[in-house]
């Protein structure tokens, strides 16, 4: 298992999955966000920190993983990275690299993981993993710090501009095991899809409370 140091953001569960509000109850949803977020720590190992502003994340998360909670008033998802990498840094946890990984990775492993430790071995790299929707699953810096972070809409294609314009070699992985995060109903159907993706805890939950019936289409 690799000894990264991994940064997994993850939203408060009264806003998580709210684009599967026609698919997943309120309950659903944290349940799903929960598991999805079990799933990711296992494969981050036991260097994974989380970055919540819900104390419920925080608890779940338990002894798997550090927890940092968001700074109250100091605005969204990427100043609160900022500081938690600032706070990273300068307690020794971070160094020279760091990877920021989406909290919401049915399919993650530690295999997965490895294979961008791998790839990020080199000074001066960024490796990038694409999500379905243009926006940016896991980010491997060596070192951290070198240009902004712009998650949002479209932050893959930010991301790498912004690595390239600093100096930065720039990877990109394509691991179906992170690029698959569930955002809407399609990528719920992508996941049961497959007996991989049925087999794993988010896979078997969505199949516990009736999903397949529940995508299936209505004449």
């Amino acid at each position: 298992m690799t000894g990264l140091p991994v940064l997994i953001p993850a939203k408060g569960l009264g806003k998580a999955k709210g684009r599967l509000a026609g698919v997943l109850s309120a309950e659903e949803r944290k349940s799903l966000a929960l598991i999805t977020l079990e799933t990711v720590l296992r494969a981050a190992g036991p260097r994974a920190v989380v970055l919540t502003p819900d104390e419920r994340v925080a608890a779940h998360v338990g002894g798997r993983g550090r927890v940092l909670l968001e700074v109250a008033g100091a605005g969204g998802l990427n100043p609160q990275l900022d500081l938690a990498v600032a706070t990273l840094m300068a307690d020794g946890t971070v160094t020279t690299r760091l990877l920021i990984l989406h909290a919401d990775l049915p399919l993650a492993t530690a295999g997965a993981i490895q294979t961008l430790d791998d790839l990020g071995t080199g000074a001066n790299t960024a490796v990038l993993v694409e999500s379905g929707d243009g926006g940016t699953n896991a980010m491997l810096l060596s070192p951290p710090g070198r240009f902004a972070l712009a998650y949002g809409p479209g932050s893959f294609a930010k991301h790498r501009a912004a690595a390239e314009a600093a100096g930065m070699v720039v990877v990109t992985n394509q691991n179906r095991e992170l690029t698959l995060d569930l955002d809407k109903p399609d990528d719920l159907r992508e996941l049961l899809r497959t007996p991989r993706g049925r087999q794993g805890a988010a896979g078997r939950y969505l199949q516990t409370i009736g999903m397949d019936e529940r995508l299936r289409p209505r004449a």
